[in-house]
């Protein structure tokens, strides 16, 4: 009789209960399955018709529940109760949980292959903690792709600017900023470029009001969690950069408010310098594809910047030679440059 005890005891160790709900609407969703598959061998899997569901997951083994419905993305849910000890059996362990469920028309470029969360026994709690994971997206570009420009948090560490609140674009043009417009990967990338100058100055709190701008216009492309440290911000910038530059308008939307924001402040003309050169290389090889007229437009204004930079690159190699002096910021060549970059910003915007 003990024996029987114990083995339900170790079988029916962690409850694990909650409910379903639809990702936008928060209605309850019903008529689904839970799976729960133990170190990936043995499973079971139990119907629901109602929106709350409860389950149980044995000790001394890993388990994963998958939560499934016709219609919707498949949801895991990971449980490390390897290695319980013996006091853990004297309280109710239990985990309570709120799944959000995706319509498969919604994913986007979300990966949903892994764990949404993860669940681990805490000895010094004696209870089971749990954790959100970061949901994955879906790579759009190939293994061997390097995105045009660098990340704009890179580009400002190098040009080591001393201030930390320069103007970032507050306002723009709504319409020219919705989805359909042929300005909207433009405007897209100024904002990114915003993002990027808040993690390098580790504002996570005005870094996570421009993704919601974002989210706002392109809720596919920046559907994510809200950042909880500049560190892990700049982490995921670089990868966004690498995915969203693969579209020429969005990196050149970025570069250009990138430059607006390192011409107002710098330390580094030598870096400034490399960061204008890049833009050369790139346009040399870009010929628009797929553009609009007044997409076209715009691309051709910011190739009118090139001959400046060509300009300002001999200026600064000339006075190497000679060993004179060479202040970007007293520079005319330099002056004009800006301004340019002024104006095809302005007509992006407004």
């Amino acid at each position: 009789m003990f024996s029987n005890v114990a083995v339900l005891a170790q079988e029916k160790f962690l409850c694990i209960k909650g409910v379903l709900l639809e990702e936008d609407t928060k209605v309850a969703i019903s008529d689904y399955s839970v799976k729960v598959v133990l170190d990936k061998l043995d499973s079971n899997t139990t119907p629901f018709l109602k929106s709350s569901f409860q389950v149980w997951a044995p000790a001394n083994l890993r388990s994963t529940v998958y939560f499934m419905k016709e219609g919707y993305v498949t949801k895991q849910v990971y449980i490390d109760a390897s290695y319980i000890p013996s006091i853990a059996f004297k309280e109710k362990q239990e985990l309570e949980l709120e799944i959000l469920m995706t319509p498969t028309s919604k994913v986007g470029k979300r990966n949903f292959n892994k764990p949404i969360m993860t669940a681990q026994y805490e000895p010094s709690e004696n209870a089971f903690s749990l954790k959100e994971e970061e949901v994955g997206r879906v790579s759009s570009v190939p293994d061997d792709y390097s995105p045009p420009f660098p990340t704009p948090v890179d580009t400002y560490k190098g040009v080591q600017p001393t201030a930390n609140d320069l103007g970032l674009t507050t306002t723009y043009n709504k319409d020219k900023a919705k989805s359909s417009s042929e300005f909207s990967k433009l405007i897209q990338g100024v904002l990114f470029a915003d993002m990027n100058y808040c993690f390098f100055n580790e504002r996570t709190n005005d870094a996570n009001a421009i993704l919601l701008k974002l989210a706002a216009i392109s809720p596919d492309d920046w559907n994510m969690k809200p950042f909880d440290s500049p560190e892990y911000g700049k982490i995921i910038m670089r990868t966004i950069n690498r995915e969203q530059c693969a579209d020429t308008l969005f990196a050149l939307g970025v570069y250009v408010e990138t430059s607006r924001l390192v011409f107002e402040n710098f330390t580094s003309d030598t870096k400034v310098l490399v960061h204008l050169k890049k833009l050369k290389e790139v346009l040399n090889k870009y010929a628009p594809v797929n553009l609009t007229a007044t997409q076209t437009s715009w691309v051709e204004s910011v190739r009118l910047i090139v001959p400046l930079i060509q300009d300002l690159e001999k200026k600064y190699t000339e006075a190497l030679k000679i060993k004179a002096d060479f202040d970007l910021n007293q520079d005319v060549v330099f002056a004009e440059l800006k301004q340019k970059n002024l104006e095809v910003y302005r007509v992006m915007i407004e």
